[in-house]
């Protein structure tokens, strides 16, 4: 199973360097690849905080957090924590005073209110709920690779691929039903055309492959993401004149509940016998085998998109070794960076 474990960590303050462009605000480097900026009167090495990251929301009832009410007493309570650039600094999360009592490594989300932001399903294309297959398909998230980067040995080989802004999604045929899955629910197949087809559905239409390979393959769950005239970022997807979504796989789960090594799930979407136009496609992959470096591959997380007729930023990549393998503080090791591009887009 894939997870995400969204925490609010205590932790001791390292070194505080100076911000090269403010004389009163200093950068403090948290983890493997998270930097914050801070005041320089705020802190000091050694002192216990609690790192909130990026896409957590906080409540500015609480008074570590009041500072970033919009206005005194405004009624908006709930503020995302975005990534910021302050003076030319990237400054990833909020540092706020760990809770009385609370010590190095614990979770402190629940006693500060914060919680993660989960995206909501586009409007008018969430579709109707539908009873979930049976087994375990997994709802599927990733950790931060800024976070866990130790869980990667320097140098060993890993796989890096895009991440693609969109919906994610996922398909499997158990034998007798097709179901069709956002991130979090299984949706209801809509028999007539029209525009409350939910997008899942969109993308299963727009690429016929993905119910073919399901139905060759019983029990088999294909995950990937819909993207197009979905988000924010529209990767060329026409709005007019072509489906207005597509589709690109990243994962596929198998009839014994395992996960399929990188080069094996490559492999494996091609029927066998069927044309190049039915191959499912996958997203794009910037290596099939690189040393692991942290920076390189957060340099990975930069630039624009390889969607063929993307025109805008790239969210990220992520980074996973060549075989399935666990780890014991993150169980299955597949991690994601989302590149500060396109965090700070407007």
């Amino acid at each position: 199973m894939t997870n995400s474990t969204h925490r609010v960590e205590v932790l001791r303050l390292g070194a505080i360097e100076k911000h090269p462009n403010a004389d009163r605000l200093g950068i403090v480097r948290i983890f493997s690849g998270y930097t914050c900026v801070v005041g320089l009167d705020q802190y000091r090495e050694g002192d216990l905080v609690a790192y909130v990251p990026p896409d957590s929301v906080v409540d500015t009832n609480f008074v570590e957090f009041a500072f970033l009410a919009p206005k005194p007493g405004d009624a908006r309570r709930a503020q995302r924590i975005k990534v910021k650039k302050l003076r030319g600094v990237v400054s990833m999360g909020v540092l706020v005073p760990a809770p009385t009592g609370a010590v190095e490594g614990e979770d402190v989300a629940e006693r500060l209110g914060v919680t993660h932001y989960e995206p909501p399903e586009p409007m008018s294309t969430g579709g109707e709920n539908a009873s979930p297959p049976k087994g375990n398909v997994p709802v599927y998230d990733v950790d931060s690779l800024r976070r866990y980067a130790h869980v990667f040995e320097p140098g060993e080989p890993v796989w890096v691929s895009e991440k693609i802004h969109g919906a994610n999604a996922r398909y499997m045929f158990d034998g007798e039903t097709f179901h069709i899955g956002s991130h979090n629910h299984w949706k209801k197949r809509v028999l007539v055309a029209g525009p409350k087809i939910p997008i899942w559905q969109k993308a299963l239409e727009s690429h016929p492959e993905i119910e073919a390979w399901c139905r060759a393959h019983p029990r088999s769950t294909l995950y990937g993401e819909v993207y197009g005239q979905v988000q924010d970022l529209k990767y060329g997807v026409p709005t007019k004149g072509a489906p207005s979504v597509r589709f690109a796989a990243f994962d596929i789960l198998n009839h014994h509940g395992e996960w399929l090594d990188p080069e094996q799930a490559i492999w494996h979407i091609r029927l066998a016998g069927a044309p190049q136009d039915l191959v499912v496609p996958w997203v794009p992959i910037f290596s099939r085998s690189m040393p692991f470096d942290l920076e390189k591959i957060l340099a990975l997380a930069e630039g624009p998109s390889l969607v063929p007729g993307a025109d805008h930023v790239r969210e990220g990549c992520v980074v996973r070794p060549l075989a399935e393998r666990t780890h014991p503080e993150i169980g299955r090791v597949m991690l994601k960076v989302v590149g500060n591009g396109y965090l700070e887009r407007p």
